[in-house]
């Protein structure tokens, strides 16, 4: 009956044993599988922040295209007015230079009244 009972706690021994290499084996597994998922969620984390600043990145390159585009065209525009106002004045300048010539002419030819004639026959032909 001695060797049966020494022989059942050594079973129970044998089997506690198995037990608590069991239940750590599978803390060991779920502490693993747990560091596991907290790197995978971080990776998931790092991607989307990745992906945020890249979508953030390409807003703001549309954005100063689209800003470039603009100031092109103002600048075309603004270009476009200055060398309208530049061919006005040349025009005008002309004219005057003309209508200059036409009174030099007129005095030339000794008559105030010729020169002032020649001034508006210049203004007339303008019109």
């Amino acid at each position: 009956a001695e060797e049966e009972c020494l022989a059942f706690e050594a079973v129970e021994a044998v089997n506690k044993a198995e037990e608590e290499r069991l239940s750590k084996v599978a803390t060991e597994a779920a502490e693993a599988a747990r560091k596991a998922e907290e790197k995978c969620l971080a990776f998931e984390a790092v991607e989307a922040v990745k992906k945020a600043e890249e979508e953030k990145l390409a807003k703001e390159a549309a954005q100063a295209v689209e800003a470039a585009g603009k100031a092109d065209e103002e600048r075309s525009v603004f270009e476009a007015s200055e060398s309208a106002k530049k061919a006005e004045e040349e025009r005008l300048a002309q004219e005057a230079a003309e209508a200059a010539e036409a009174v030099r002419k007129g005095m030339e030819e000794g008559s105030a009244l010729k020169a002032v004639d020649a001034a508006k026959n210049t203004e007339e032909q303008r019109l």
